[in-house]
């Protein structure tokens, strides 16, 4: 008999228990389903379950007050619609439509708790409604993911070229290889003719450290993953349009490779470390392990959040401007110094270190007080106001790189290689130097060398970032890698769609 009684109500609690489970997860795969060609689904995973446990700890807490299993589903559901949908709804922060916001919600709950109908006919809609938004998702998500495996670095279809093993002599002291990436930042020549901006100081700087410009270096691509992607793995990704085809729009390979990459692969048979340190997530395809999945600013879970009403509020908690920067400001803080505190070990290290500065969003001033950068869209970023937040950015990050790069050799036991080399120049709309131009700046970004015992070897030549690594290999673990020719590639329609750029 207890049995006949209890599954009725077991069922019921599952019913009502559907509508706000399901509103709390639908914006989340929604999000995710939008951005699918660039998201692993293991970033999906503690987000979800977020939206699980919310769902049922509210639903929980109107069940103990109202007793009732229908009319504590719809509650549930009310306050579930109230915080996930407000960003879904409007992108406004604190004010009157907030106000008005959140008095309407108070008062259809009050009404819902005095009212004393049978809401299960209510419960019941609210679920299959629900069901009817989040199930569909779920099927597409599946079967992208299902139907679009990305490959991964030890796949031999992916590189052009092969790339033999070092072998280097018994007993020879091996260096740590430092590779720096800057993002956006700007060579010299391009800051000069567009920006109007002398980095001369910077550049003699670096060079009374030992380093050596590669003054006409150019990337391969116009966006950071690709670029990083073929300069740790010393080829072009030209075999990715055969391998995914020529309109896939899948990158998730390509941050794969980055994380599990064909330089660090090397490396490891001669007793090497690898290290990978990031301030985003640009170059970690499940998220990066060091810093909150909610530090950078246009992370998964992030966004998501931003679509709730916690956009409308700052501090620990909240999602407004204000705390989103202060966030990413100790995620950067953070990992530039681990970077200076990488611990010594009796093997070498290869460190891989990417930072997001000086690409916007735009925190710093030149002395590294936090400022807020008042544009949101690329015509703000390619403004006056939009290129002096970005000098005033990269004149900061220039104080973080030389810092870093004093700590890392005095620390060093063994002079150590450094590559500060910037995954590509300065982006943002078109409009100011024209489309052509813009494609030029985009290629064109820092590149230096500090190479102990080698300062007569010169620069990579052709000077293209794809072969820095082939440079460094060759110079120091007895490789002879062929220097591959020099190409740009701008941004097509797809990811894949490589067409060769004229670079001026």
């Amino acid at each position: 008999m207890r049995a006949t009684v209890t599954a009725p109500r077991a069922l019921k609690l599952v019913i009502s228990l559907l509508g706000p489970v399901l509103l709390a997860v639908f914006p989340l795969l929604s999000l995710f389903a939008q951005n699918q060609t660039d998201l692993e689904v293991s970033v999906l995973w503690w987000p979800l379950l977020g939206c699980l446990v919310g769902a049922v700890v509210v639903q929980g807490v109107f069940l103990a007050l109202t007793r009732d299993v229908a009319k504590s589903g719809v509650l549930a559901s009310l306050v579930v619609f109230a915080f996930c949908y407000y960003g879904v709804l409007t992108d406004r922060g604190p004010g009157l439509f907030l106000a008005l916001w959140l008095v309407l919600t108070v008062l259809v709950l009050a009404v819902v708790l005095r009212t004393r109908l049978n809401f299960w006919p209510v419960a019941i809609v609210i679920a299959l409604g629900a069901a009817a938004m989040a199930v569909p998702q779920v099927v597409t998500l599946s079967v992208y993911h299902a139907r679009n495996p990305a490959p991964t670095a030890t796949d031999p279809r992916l590189w052009p070229t092969p790339l033999e093993s070092p072998v280097v002599p018994a007993g020879t002291k091996l260096p740590d290889i430092y590779l720096i990436v800057p993002d956006d930042y700007a060579r010299s020549d391009v800051l000069a003719q567009y920006f109007q901006y002398d980095n001369r100081e910077f550049i003699h700087q670096l060079e009374n450290r030992g380093f050596v410009i590669s003054e006409q270096d150019r990337s391969p691509y116009s966006d950071s993953e690709s670029n990083i992607a073929s300069l740790v793995n010393m080829d072009y990704l030209d075999a990715f349009a055969t391998v995914l085809g020529a309109t896939s729009e899948d990158v998730r390979a390509v941050q794969r490779v980055i994380e599990d990459n064909r330089a660090a692969r090397l490396l490891a048979p001669l007793g090497y470390d690898y290290v990978h340190l990031d301030t985003d997530e640009v170059t970690f395809s499940g998220g990066n392990p060091d810093i909150s999945p909610f530090a950078p600013p246009d992370s998964f879970s992030s966004l998501w959040l931003q679509q709730t009403v916690l956009r409308t509020i700052g501090g620990p908690l909240g999602f407004d401007q204000e705390a989103r920067d202060d966030r990413f400001r100790t995620a950067i803080r953070s990992e530039f110094s681990r970077l200076v505190s990488v611990p010594e070990s009796g093997t070498p290290k290869f460190v891989v270190f990417h930072t997001l500065l000086p690409h916007d969003p735009y925190l710093y001033d030149s002395q590294g007080r936090p400022v807020t950068f008042p544009g949101r869209t690329e015509e703000d970023l390619a403004s006056t106001v939009g290129r002096t937040y970005y000098l005033q950015q990269l004149e900061y990050v220039n104080r973080l790189l030389l810092d870093s790069v004093d700590r890392i050799l005095e620390r060093a036991s063994t002079p150590p290689v450094i590559l500060i080399q910037s995954d590509e120049g300065f982006q943002a709309n078109s409009e100011p130097f024209g489309e052509a131009a813009m494609q030029d700046i985009r290629v064109k970004g820092l590149s230096a060398f500090y190479l102990p015992g080698h300062s007569g070897a010169g620069v990579p030549d052709p000077p293209n970032s794809v072969n820095d690594l082939r440079f460094v290999f060759n110079e120091y673990l007895g490789t002879d890698y062929p220097m591959l020719d020099t190409v740009s590639y701008p941004e097509g329609d797809y990811p894949y769609q490589f067409e060769p750029m004229k670079v001026r």
